[in-house]
């Protein structure tokens, strides 16, 4: 299960508890640092049985218990299941749990209920396996007859305590257990409550802490959730399982927001990746931007701040660049890995261009163009000079720091860039999408330019985007395998099999003479699970069903397909794409779409198999289904020209009506109304105020 607010997330097992042995990441994590480490629920020194256990609106859970047949503190039998625990927690900046206990016997009992704590403060980078533990020790665990302290000097000279407060007070307290005796009369009850805070103390400063009135917090995160349902009223559509999933949806990337120098983001998965990264946070912003623009804005202003302006070759740093992750834990403090923030990222760059252009294709906000304008051309900067390593106009990337990520797309791991025979690609590499995203980049950035005055500059801007397209196609075409290569590397192709060019549709930077061969060949039954296309092709040596970049089917990645598919005009395949991943979605639990999952096919399996350790929730997985939604409606905004084009709306046979309320482009508000009559979709205009035109293309 999992809560958080902001930048504090509790994770537990189904059964609400944190084991304190074999961990596996469970635990209360404020800035990568984890100040619970263990939480166990005892009843008579016996764990109680699970009977409900429910997180679906990301800032609260409950769990239902109830008791095996026991003996209670006089010795008298207390059958099984007639006793019912209710744990509510919320995390409005801490913990609340509100443990109440009901006695269903005829009798009175006297139990004792025992909780018992730990705290290691250990490092997400540690917890991970990626760097070990600092030699600063955890204090001695004490108790001052109204708190319980946990607490750590880091080496980075920071201290942090974790603060456990009880109402009533313990019976008793033996180092990290507490005991309660509580006597219930027949058909009452007794209520414990425990709230557990976190600090992060600096030298001749403040505490630090995640939030100071937890009150005031929870108002606003209960706004908060409204709002969000409010949002989802604004889509309803005929399938329930349908609307379900985008609540869930939703939801996750509301309880995903974080804040830093004032300005939200998503975080990027939990728990692994609950930071800020520019490359998932500007993507999950892309996807719900026609939901909510002001994200958007915000996710660009908060990597506008942390662009490079030098070089670091510890931190894969060049000027120009937007970052790829930043953390704040004591291993960060002390400069022992690279991300303070680290920039080792070729994407990110040019994506933050994408957001800032389809950002104002949604808003017209010129204005934000004109505050970014010197953000901008340092990215371009960056683009044409940095990452521009062979001189032949692509842009590639190459590690430098000794902890650095040896590949720099999305697909990161270490043997996700390989040939047929099976060797990795080597350095300097130029990934098919990042070129994609380049030429979308300049693109989109012409008519603003235009907008700013800057004539020449559009349209040399426009000049080098055709340039780059020719290119691509001319190099990155193997005509005899009919498909595009996953990369161009430092002895040549990386001729695999693989999603990478897929998501160039998107960016249009395919030439329209190879699209049918390669929309042809991604929906073959090695690359087409019927659940969602593979990051890799089940023909490939390196091919794993279960390997993170190798084989295994990620939503996000089907999301940008599918809205390549809906530029190019496959609309067959766009709607096979997103039955497939609703489908999915349908089947995991909470209808949550994770990270990603196995790429085994449907027909032979069918339901979609886990990741072993996939983020969920995740927040481009989140934002899938809207995204995916967004292309099969066919809504392409124009607010420069005032116009909101519709083009070739597409139902899916499993929604027959989808009524999108609130439509902003600009500051005019439109609603629009879907259905589905056999195999057409129709659009009606239901309401439209301002002077947005709406323009639909059937």
């Amino acid at each position: 299960m999992v809560i958080r607010d902001n930048d504090l997330t509790f994770i537990t097992q189904e059964d609400g508890e944190i084991p304190i042995k074999e961990n596996y990441g469970y635990g209360l994590y404020y800035h990568d640092c984890r100040y619970l480490s263990g939480f166990l629920m005892r009843l008579m020194d016996t764990p109680p049985t699970q009977v409900l256990s429910s997180n679906e609106r990301g800032f609260s859970s409950t769990l239902m218990v109830t008791n095996p047949e026991m003996k209670d503190c006089t010795g008298a039998t207390i059958a099984k299941e007639t006793l019912l625990g209710t744990i509510a927690t919320v995390i409005p900046g801490c913990i609340r749990q509100s443990h109440t206990i009901r006695n269903f016997n005829t009798f009175p009992v006297t139990l004792n209920l025992n909780f018992e704590f730990d705290a290691d403060f250990a490092d997400m980078f540690t917890i991970r396996g990626i760097y070990p533990p600092t030699a600063a020790e955890v204090l001695p665990a004490r108790y001052d007859g109204k708190n319980l302290y946990f607490s750590y000097e880091g080496e980075d000279r920071l201290y942090r305590n974790t603060i456990i407060t009880f109402e009533p007070s313990p019976t008793r307290v033996e180092g990290k257990e507490c005991t309660f005796e509580l006597k219930i009369a027949p058909h009452e009850l007794q209520t414990v409550k425990v709230e557990i805070s976190v600090e992060e103390i600096r030298p001749g400063r403040e505490p630090g802490q995640p939030v100071k009135n937890p009150d005031e917090r929870m108002n606003q995160i209960m706004e908060s959730d409204i709002a969000t349902l409010e949002c989802c009223d604004c889509i309803p559509t005929s399938n329930n399982i349908f609307n379900s999933i985008m609540v869930r949806s939703l939801a996750d990337l509301r309880m995903m927001r974080m804040s830093l120098k004032g300005d939200m983001f998503h975080s990027a998965g939990i728990p692994w990746y609950d930071a800020l990264f520019g490359r998932d946070s500007i993507i999950s912003a892309l996807q719900i931007l026609p939901l909510e623009t002001g994200l958007a804005k915000s996710t660009l202003l908060v990597n506008a701040k942390f662009q490079s302006n030098r070089s670091d070759d510890w931190r894969d740093q060049e000027p120009g660049k937007i970052l790829h992750e930043l953390r704040l834990g004591e291993l960060a403090n002390l400069n022992l890995i690279p991300q303070t923030p680290y920039y080792g990222t070729v994407d990110a760059t040019p994506l933050f261009l994408i957001l800032l252009t389809e950002y104002v294709n949604w808003t017209g906000d010129i204005e934000l163009v004109r505050q970014l304008e010197s953000n901008v051309d340092k990215a371009l900067e960056w683009i044409d000079i940095h990452a521009n390593m062979e001189g032949d106009g692509f842009a590639y990337y190459a590690v430098k720091s000794p902890l650095g990520i040896y590949n720099h797309g999305w697909k990161d791991s270490p043997d996700s860039i390989s040939r047929s025979d099976g060797t990795l690609a080597k350095q300097p590499i130029a990934v098919a999408e990042v070129q994609g995203y380049v030429y979308m980049a300049k693109r989109g950035l012409v008519p603003l330019l235009r907008q700013l005055g800057r004539k020449s500059d559009a349209v040399r801007l426009e000049k080098e985007a055709e340039e780059l397209k020719e290119k691509f196609n001319r190099h990155f075409w193997m005509k005899d395998r009919q498909f595009f290569a996953q990369a161009l590397d430092a002895e040549g192709v990386c001729d695999v099999i693989s999603s990478n060019p897929a998501q160039c549709l998107w960016t249009g930077i395919i030439d329209q003479k190879y699209v049918k061969y390669l929309v042809d060949r991604i929906f073959r039954d090695d690359m087409f699970t019927e659940w969602g296309i593979r990051t890799l092709s089940s023909k490939e040596k390196r091919y794993n069903p279960l390997g993170y970049h190798n084989g295994t089917v990620w939503p996000h990645d089907n999301a940008i397909i599918t809205m390549g598919l809906r530029k190019y005009g496959f609309i067959k395949e766009m709607s096979l794409l997103f039955t497939g991943m609703y489908e999915a979605a349908k089947a995991f639990e909470d209808y949550r779409l994770p990270e990603c999952f196995a790429g085994l096919t449907r027909s032979e399996y069918g339901i979609p198999v886990k990741y072993p350790v996939a983020c969920r929730p995740q927040a481009w997985a989140s934002g899938t289904v809207p995204f995916m939604l967004t292309a099969c409606l066919g809504i392409a905004p124009d607010a420069l020209n005032n116009r909101l084009i519709i083009n070739k709306p597409h139902l899916p046979s499993w929604l027959d009506n989808v009524q999108f309320n609130n439509v902003k482009v600009g500051n005019t508000l439109t609603d629009l109304n879907f259905r589905r009559i056999e195999e057409e979709t129709l659009v009606n205009v239901s309401k439209k105020g301002g002077d947005i035109r709406a323009i639909i293309e059937y």
